[in-house]
């Protein structure tokens, strides 16, 4: 791990696939742990793996013991803000609308394991493209309002996104994401909506639904792979170990899995989730998994950059050039993956025109 730069990484990403080793810490090396923990999210998460053991528990020093337990309680707060949420948003979301709970909010209510210290940051929901007005007005009339009003930005949302801009409402804590696809219409991997729908799940006493778990790892995958600049998403990546771990090894689940991949078209992104689950978190990954390996020189380069870029840093540590770089590299790979060239050169002409004219007349 001779990449690895911030003080305390090495020993969160091993007490984090091995909790038992949170013995060996010192006070000092409690401090890095934490913090690290802290700025990529996962510090709640470190405290429920930690607090499994009761006796491993009382024996960390009381001071990161604290922040841990305080990290906890925040994340148990805002489950049942979540939970709270979807019991409110079932009586404003008309009854005859199919509506799937997807990432964060289909853990928390399939009581995963992973999810007890996960922090809930918003609610989302996935609807058929033909009943998104309808869910729309809904929510609309329930209070729930656009937090984006730039025409041009609301178009985009609307022709080329995957989702309605997220939306808030007055005395409620939680963003909302109404979703019509789990990728960007224009993006280079586009899982079908229709299969996703011909698999989904109920949920027993709800009247949400669930993406097929087979299909909620791979979604899971093409949103930290494509959907984002990959920028301090330790956490995104917990969630494919967790759900990895959890997968039945019978060979015909590992086939199906494999398949469902293909069907996808995601498996360049499906390699380099299995390839930095296996490099930073030791992930035990079936051969019968893997699809073919990225070109040599596109895969150093993906290696390079995502040692730079996906594990957490201290918020004061200066960037050296190799991050900066490799953060704006991240940046252009997020865009190429989501705008073919012809959409993406019009799109950023676009907004820098926008840009430019903002500053003239503020």
């Amino acid at each position: 791990m001779a990449d690895m730069q911030a003080p305390g990484l090495t020993e969160l990403l091993s007490v984090l696939q091995t909790p038992e080793k949170a013995r060996e810490l010192g006070l000092d090396e409690w401090e890095g742990v934490v913090r690290l923990a802290r700025a990529a999210r996962v510090h709640a998460t470190l405290g429920r793996r930690l607090a499994s053991d009761p006796a491993r528990w009382g024996a960390l020093p009381e001071p990161p013991r604290g922040h841990l337990q305080a990290a906890m309680n925040f994340a148990a707060w805002r489950r049942q803000l979540l939970a709270q949420e979807l019991r409110a948003l079932d009586g404003v979301l008309p009854a005859g609308i199919e509506v799937v709970l997807i990432k964060g909010a289909a853990y928390h209510a399939q009581g995963l394991a992973f999810a007890e210290g996960r922090l809930a940051a918003d609610i989302d929901l996935l609807v058929r493209r033909d009943a998104l007005d309808a869910a729309e007005a809904a929510l609309a009339a329930g209070g729930w309002r656009s937090t984006v009003t730039d025409p041009y930005d609301l178009r985009y949302y609307r022709e080329w996104s995957h989702e309605l801009p997220p939306m808030q409402a007055e005395g409620h804590a939680l963003e909302l994401d109404l979703h019509h696809g789990i990728a960007p219409v224009t993006s280079r991997c586009r899982p079908d909506p229709m299969a996703l729908w011909d698999a989904k799940r109920s949920l027993p006493g709800s009247r949400y639904f669930v993406l097929d778990p087979l299909d909620q790892l791979i979604h899971a995958v093409v949103h930290l792979f494509q959907d984002t600049e990959l920028d301090g998403r330790l956490r995104d990546l917990l969630d494919i170990d967790a759900m990895l771990r959890a997968l039945p090894q019978d060979q015909a689940t590992l086939r199906a899995l494999a398949a469902r991949v293909a069907q996808f078209g995601a498996q360049r992104l499906f390699w380099h989730a299995l390839q930095a689950c296996q490099r930073w978190l030791d992930t035990p990954v079936p051969a019968a998994l893997w699809p073919d390996p990225p070109p040599p020189a596109a895969r150093r380069l993906m290696d390079w950059m995502l040692a730079r870029v996906l594990l957490p840093r201290l918020p004061e540590a200066r960037p050296r050039l190799g991050d900066t770089l490799a953060r704006r590299l991240a940046w252009l790979r997020y865009h190429h993956m989501r705008m073919p060239p012809g959409l993406l050169l019009r799109h950023g002409v676009a907004k820098g025109w926008r840009r430019l004219r903002s500053r003239r007349t503020g």
